[in-house]
């Protein structure tokens, strides 16, 4: 009893309940029995990422933000060489003398020189995990997701993030002369909505698997909650990064922080202020860890694809807000007085588009087709040559498909509303 009395205490805090909650088993007298003392509360504060509760621990997971941090501060400084050694290796600077001088194999200097980088998320092993991992690793993990499928065969390209992200950053890349502003844009939000998004999406049917394999219990020494279970806390910690704080109220990088940023100038933040496509991704991702945890393999499979749903959105509002933006008709977006400089609003049009293109096209290839003909940064010398409102039209047409709503999406509008 006092084994299984103690691995049960470690699942009280994603449960909900604390030790005091609970107390210590004792007679009438009020004698505890023997091994049935209250046990201790660990602090949990510092592993709950915004509002969610892993039930494995995840906060080195959740620090792959500040590499995106790292990436897009370079590349608005279009110091465009750390910026990449930075999505290729990792950030947090360089392994110093005394770091490589550890004896600690599990610490990611161990046996580098000063010429590695240190790294801010760190798996166990003490292996830099990298955005420039996650997208490169589509063919190895995910040629089983049928998202990650839809994507490849859009682009015709096993590693088309990586691409993307390459062709801004590389001094050999296919964007290397266009400008900076351009450059930072396509950068920053390729590693974040395409490589990053992807990844989420991968251990979320990671864990859909691992639950049907039956990896739900199967504990090792470092994960006492399951296979299964920890890869959908993954999900959550790619999802929000650890910058976003315990409440989500921080400034982060992901794309949790891009629902944040689109729900006021959409009109979709909930009554607490936060967006609503949060609220919703929090709700759903403690749906899907109480239905692995009770072996619900089938329902965690439907929180899965109510997922993919909440994360798009932002990235549909991102795209919409910038048709407007970078269309050269409308005064005041990149345009002054029939002065244009909307390298910047293009670039981010293109950006947004290019993360949600491959669904779009499976709606309706005509559609894709027309935002690839107005945003596309190779296609035209100028964008939106269709005009804002006739292609947000059309693209609307296929919000159905995609299991958004006109409400979920919302209206672009200024700061008074």
């Amino acid at each position: 009893y006092e084994y299984v009395k103690g691995q049960f205490e470690t699942t009280y805090a994603c449960l909900g309940v604390t030790c005091a909650d609970i107390g210590e088993y004792q007679d009438d007298d009020g004698v505890v029995y023997p091994g049935m003392e209250a046990c201790t509360d660990t602090d949990t504060d510092s592993t709950v990422i915004a509002g969610y509760t892993p039930s494995t621990d995840v906060s080195t997971h959740s620090m792959i933000d500040i590499d995106a941090k790292e990436i897009e501060e370079l590349s608005d400084a279009a110091d465009w060489d750390t910026a990449l050694f930075v999505y290729e290796n990792g950030g947090n600077g360089l392994c110093s003398e005394e770091d490589i001088a550890t004896t600690d194999e599990t610490n990611s200097c161990f046996g580098k020189t000063t010429a590695d980088a240190k790294g801010n998320s760190i798996k166990g092993t003490g292996e830099i995990r990298t955005i420039y991992g996650f997208a490169t690793s589509g063919r190895e993990k995910m040629s089983e997701w049928p998202m990650w499928n839809l994507y490849r065969d859009y682009w015709d390209d096993d590693n088309y993030a990586d691409t993307f992200i390459r062709n801004a950053l590389a001094a050999d890349g296919a964007w290397s002369s266009r400008s900076d502003a351009l450059r930072a844009e396509l950068s920053a939000k390729g590693a974040k909505y395409q490589a990053v998004w992807m990844y989420v999406i991968h251990e979320m049917e990671d864990a859909v698997a691992d639950c049907n394999a039956g990896d739900i219990f199967d504990n090792t020494a470092s994960n006492d909650a399951g296979d299964s279970p920890h890869a959908w806390d993954e999900a959550w910690a790619f999802y929000a990064g650890s910058l976003e704080g315990t409440d989500g109220s921080g400034k982060g990088y992901l794309l949790y922080d891009l629902a944040e940023k689109r729900c006021p100038q959409f009109g979709t933040c909930g009554s607490t202020g936060g967006a609503i496509a949060n609220e919703k991704a929090l709700e759903i991702a403690n749906a899907g860890l109480q239905k692995i945890l009770a072996a619900d393999c089938a329902g965690v499979d439907e929180e899965l694809d109510k997922m993919v749903v909440q994360m798009t959105i932002p990235v549909i509002q991102g795209m919409v807000r910038y048709l407007y933006l970078a269309d050269p008709a409308v005064n005041g977006g990149s345009c002054s007085d029939g002065v244009c400089t909307y390298d910047k609003e293009w670039a981010e049009g293109w950006a947004f588009a290019a993360a949600i293109l491959p669904q779009v096209d499976q709606c309706d290839s005509s559609v894709a087709e027309l935002l690839v003909s107005n945003l596309d940064i190779d296609a035209t010398a100028t964008p939106m040559s269709d005009g804002y409102e006739y292609v947000k039209g059309q693209f609307e047409t296929t919000y159905a498909c995609l299991g958004v709503t006109c409400a979920d999406i919302g209206e672009y509008q200024d700061d008074d509303g």
